[in-house]
Formats: structure tokens, C-alpha cells, sequence
């Protein structure tokens, strides 16, 4: 039975369309494939609420960045959202960011980080592509990404971290800080540099980075930088995988799952002839006795309800019960190595994103979108995850419902 072509945009406006029969309605839901659709025929009036299932939850979608080594981006084509696919993944139309702020400094909680320069900003806000909502932050100099520790909108308790560049004569060199509501400015959150962010995450009260030469930084806001702790956990990781052989680390991400911290290791390619998987997870926590430094514990092999979602920078944890479209037990991450592409040269562009079955132990390929592959040599680079606010979706259905 081929599937009718149904076009929501023009539903809301349209006279009548409020009085369809509920059979009918629920019926053509019942054709969405995507829960961009459920969730627009979701919000057209009251009557196809009442109709329909509710969208209880969407899955996270890619943030892609546009690539271009001839000139500048333009600003509104600066970033794209992709539904991610098996077959082949499909762009999401989210809009253009508010207008001068063309720079993009990561994607949190939902919330894209957007500055109006690269150097010195004298706006910079975070900016919620659902709803339109933009929340301000304080300027600062040579900031490079920007974390959130909880949704501006949904929690009165939350934390902006920001990473700054410290020597632009050396790239890699970043200092942290911090900034909560109510405060007049950045302040420090560790005064040793950093050789890059490669993942952080927030865990009871605490900030913990992992710099890209796998130097475990763990800060509390509340006790001020000299309570840094630090720790060089790259060779410990090599050891971890109990193989005959050594296996190299081509990525560490680390994610707060229901009340743990995870330590994802992902590795090249391994079968199950070896003791070692693609993607290995281990739980952090403080060692027994005096000290209590932090220490990589037991492996952990299956997630429960839970799957993660990671990424450079901050991962997810997501519950597949709350965001039905997702599978438990999984790891869903985007290309490890990046996603360049030389035409010159002929490098093959590799896997867009992927998902890795923990209780299976295989491996799902998201195939790139070649046929967005531009003539001057840019396309669009994996970057993270977006996963749509939950908050958000219930104050929009309550404010339709009063209507």
C-alpha cells in the first residue's frame, strides 16, 4: 500500500481543518515516520491533540557544521540539523539563529552557544532552536565551547562553563570557567591550562574534564580552583581491555548516567574474538581509603532503560523509556576521526555517525549525505548532538491547550 503524501505546513491555517473526523486523524498519524511530523500534527489545535498520540519525547538529532576552506560561511547555512537514518539521514529545517550571531560555540542541553565574533564577543547567548528562546551571557574573550549544566528554562540551579582560549600562539592551550545566573561576570574554574576539552561532563556539584592528552581534571565551583584535582589516566585506559595485544584509544567520552559516571573507551575495530568491544564503559568514582583519588572501576556491559549519546565534548544520557525512538543499551555517537573531505587528494569521506549495540556487540553505520557534497569542497561535518528540551514541549502543548 503506498503511504499518502501529507503536507503539514499549510494544516493550521487552513479553514476546516480543525473539524476533520478524530478516526481519520489518528489514522494519518499512524503514516508519520519521523517525530518532527508527530510532533508539528501534534500542535495544530486542540482537536488533533485530543486525536492523536502524544509525542512524548524526541530523539536527538546531528548538529553538523558547514566546511569551506575558499571563503566564509554564509551565516544562516553556518550549521544543519540531520534526523539520523540507517539508510540515509534527513535534514531538519530549525531556522535561521538570531541575526548577528553568525559564530557557533557548541550545542548543550538542547541550547545552541552563539557569539557575534570569533575573538572578542560582546554578545553572546544561547539560543533554543525549538522555541526561539534566547538566554544572554556575559561576553568573554576567546571563547571556544560553551556547557550547560542543566536547561536555563526548566532548572532555577544551573551552570554555564565555558572553555577560553589561553595562548593563541599555541591552539590547543584552553582555561575553564564558569558563570552561574546573578553573577556579573566569568569567573575562574581551574588556573592550570588545558591542552583542549575532549569531554566534560557535570556530576553531582562537580566539573569533570578530560583534555585531549586524556588528563582527567576534576573542579568544584564551590570550593574555587585551588580544590583542582588531576590525574593522567591515558595509560590506564591502553591496560583496561585485558587483550593478549595492546589496542589503540581512538576516543574517550565521559557521561552522569543515573547516578554514575561513565567512562566510554572507544577502540579500532574489535570482533568478538578478542576480550575487547568497539566500545568499552567503565564507571569512575574515588578509590577506597585516604586520598580517594579518582579511579576507573568495574566495566559496565548493559545500561538498563538508558542509552548514550556522545560526542567531543558533552555526551548524553538518555532513557529509552522517555525517548521512545531510541533503543536501550546502545551507544550513539557521530564519526570519531572527524568528517573532512579533499578532493584533491580523494580521501573517502568515512561514517557519519554510529550506533554501537552494548548486548550485541555490533556495530550500525549512519551513512554521510553525499549528495550534500558542494562543488567548491565543503559539506557538512558531524559535530554533536541536539536533543530537542522536554520542558519545552510541554509548556507549548499547555499555552495550545488554553487557546
Amino acid at each position: 500500500m503506498k503511504r499518502p503524501r501529507i503536507c503539514l505546513r499549510a494544516t493550521a491555517g487552513g479553514s476546516g481543518w480543525s473539524s476533520l473526523p478524530g478516526d481519520l486523524l489518528e489514522q494519518i498519524s499512524g503514516y508519520l515516520s519521523t517525530d518532527a511530523d508527530h510532533l508539528r500534527i501534534h500542535q495544530v489545535c486542540a482537536h488533533w491533540r485530543a486525536c492523536t498520540s502524544s509525542p512524548t519525547a524526541l530523539r536527538p538529532w546531528i548538529l553538523a557544521l558547514r566546511t569551506d576552506r575558499s571563503r566564509p560561511p554564509p551565516p544562516a547555512r553556518y550549521h544543519s540539523v540531520w534526523l539520523p537514518r540507517a539508510h540515509l539521514p534527513r535534514e531538519v529545517d530549525i531556522g535561521a539563529p538570531p541575526a548577528g550571531l553568525p559564530y557557533f560555540l557548541g550545542a548543550t542541553r538542547g541550547w545552541l552557544a552563539l557569539a557575534d565574533d570569533a575573538r572578542s564577543p560582546t554578545r553572546l547567548a544561547l539560543w533554543d532552536p525549538a522555541s526561539g528562546a534566547e538566554v544572554r551571557l556575559p561576553p568573554l574573550a576567546g571563547v571556544i565551547r560553551v556547557f550547560l549544566s542543566a536547561d536555563p528554562l526548566a532548572s532555577p540551579d544551573w551552570m554555564a562553563v565555558a572553555s577560553q582560549r589561553y595562548d593563541y600562539d599555541d591552539m590547543g592551550a584552553q582555561k575553564p570557567f564558569f558563570w552561574r545566573p546573578g553573577d556579573a561576570a566569568w569567573s575562574v574554574l581551574c588556573d592550570r591550562p588545558t591542552t583542549g576539552v575532549g569531554t566534560l561532563a557535570f556530576h553531582r556539584g562537580r566539573v569533570y574534564c578530560l583534555d585531549w592528552r586524556q588528563v582527567l581534571v576534576v573542579c568544584d565551583p564551590n570550593l574555587g580552583p585551588a580544590a583542582v584535582q588531576t590525574r593522567d589516566i591515558s595509560g590506564h585506559m591502553n591496560r583496561i581491555c585485558g587483550c593478549p595485544r595492546s589496542h589503540r584509544v581512538r576516543g574517550a567520552h565521559m557521561v552522569s548516567c543515573a547516578g554514575d559516571l561513565l567512562l566510554v573507551v572507544l577502540r579500532d575495530g574489535i570482533g568478538r574474538r578478542h576480550s575487547s568491544s568497539f566500545a568499552e564503559i567503565y564507571r569512575l568514582g574515588p578509590a577506597p581509603g585516604p586520598g580517594r583519588r579518582l579511579e576507573i572501576g568495574d566495566r559496565v556491559t548493559d545500561l538498563g532503560d538508558h542509552s548514550l549519546f556522545i560526542v567531543r565534548g558533552e555526551s548524553l544520557a538518555l532513557s529509552a523509556r522517555e525517548f521512545p525512538a531510541i533503543k536501550r543499551n546502545r551507544v550513539y555517537g557521530v564519526a570519531v576521526d572527524g568528517n573532512y573531505y579533499s578532493r584533491s587528494h580523494g580521501r573517502k569521506l568515512p561514517d557519519w555517525a554510529f550506533v554501537f549495540d552494548l548486548g550485541s556487540d555490533t556495530l550500525e553505520e549512519i551513512p554521510y549525505p553525499g549528495e550534500h557534497i558542494r562543488d567548491d569542497g565543503s559539506d557538512w561535518q558531524a559535530l554533536s548532538w541536539l536533543c530537542p528540551r522536554g520542558p519545552f514541549k510541554k509548556q507549548k502543548q499547555q499555552r495550545l491547550t488554553e487557546k
